[in-house]
């Protein structure tokens, strides 16, 4: 008997939707009969306060719950402030205030000190923001100074050549052994954006006062600056499925389920089935 090759991909198109509708009807019914008992409540905090941080929630979560989050906060009672991890491996700050969900306001102690003091060594730490899959980073008072070292070497043609690659910077001689090159406003120059800058020269990223333009190099640097995220739509559905955010050693995204070994079993089975909900 032959069998018409249309009519057989349509039958088995008809036998995939109905799997799929008979999979979710009873992953629906066990999870709601998983959530009469009781048993998928959390470990993990929906929200939490630290110090005078009130409202805190994913990608924030307490050093000793680290794994609830993607920012670790801890010393909770120190004063004045509560300190911040941004990212795992990353430097710890000082928390100031947290104006919404999604910004929180730094402060750095170390280079408050320094730029009290104006020395130059403050030009020595470049302020860096690590994306992951789950969480992505802006600053807006991070701004771009290029340092540029002096040596022996440096003769009148090369500083005059450096000096011609950043025209319209404003230039800072005031530390010994190097100049810092930067704008008050407006965008860097298209071909430093994208790195073209003299050998001897490198990108630093400082905390900058937003309403300052005091020709002092040091009186337009600041120690507090703010940083906002934004969670990735697979962390935001990872969360709110009560699994937690993480990232795989290949730096891809992955969502576990610690307390909820029923989710993690359908998350295995809808990939076994190709079924994507």
């Amino acid at each position: 008997m032959a069998w018409n090759i249309a009519a057989i991909s349509s039958l088995l198109s008809v036998y995939s939707a109905n799997l799929e509708k008979i999979f979710l009807v009873v992953s629906n019914e066990k999870v709601s009969k998983w959530k009469a008992k009781g048993k998928n409540d959390s470990t993990c905090p929906k929200s939490f306060s630290c110090g005078h941080i009130t409202n805190l929630s994913l990608p924030s979560s307490l050093s000793l719950q680290s794994d609830c989050g993607l920012m670790t906060i801890s010393d909770c009672d120190a004063k004045p402030n509560p300190r911040i991890q941004l990212f795992p491996g990353g430097d710890w700050s000082y928390a100031t205030a947290k104006p919404n969900n999604s910004t929180v306001w730094l402060w750095d102690p170390k280079l408050h000190a320094m730029l009290r003091q104006h020395k130059c060594q403050a030009f020595d730490k470049s302020f860096s923001l690590q994306d992951s899959p789950s969480n992505s980073f802006t600053a807006p008072t991070l701004h771009d100074f290029f340092k540029c070292n002096s040596t022996s070497h440096n003769g009148p043609n090369i500083t005059q050549k450096k000096n011609d690659h950043f025209v319209g910077y404003e230039i800072y001689n005031g530390c010994e052994g190097f100049s810092i090159y930067y704008k008050l406003s407006g965008d860097d120059d298209e071909d430093i954006r994208a790195g073209n800058f003299p050998a001897n020269c490198s990108l630093v990223r400082l905390p900058i006062d937003s309403v300052s333009y005091d020709v002092d190099v040091f009186k337009l640097l600041s120690a507090v600056f703010l940083v906002q995220w934004e969670l990735s739509y697979d962390c935001y559905r990872c969360h709110y499925g009560e699994g937690q955010c993480q990232t795989d050693k290949t730096n891809k995204f992955h969502c576990t389920y610690p307390n909820n070994l029923h989710a993690q079993d359908a998350k295995v089975t809808r990939s076994k089935w190709g079924l994507t909900l």
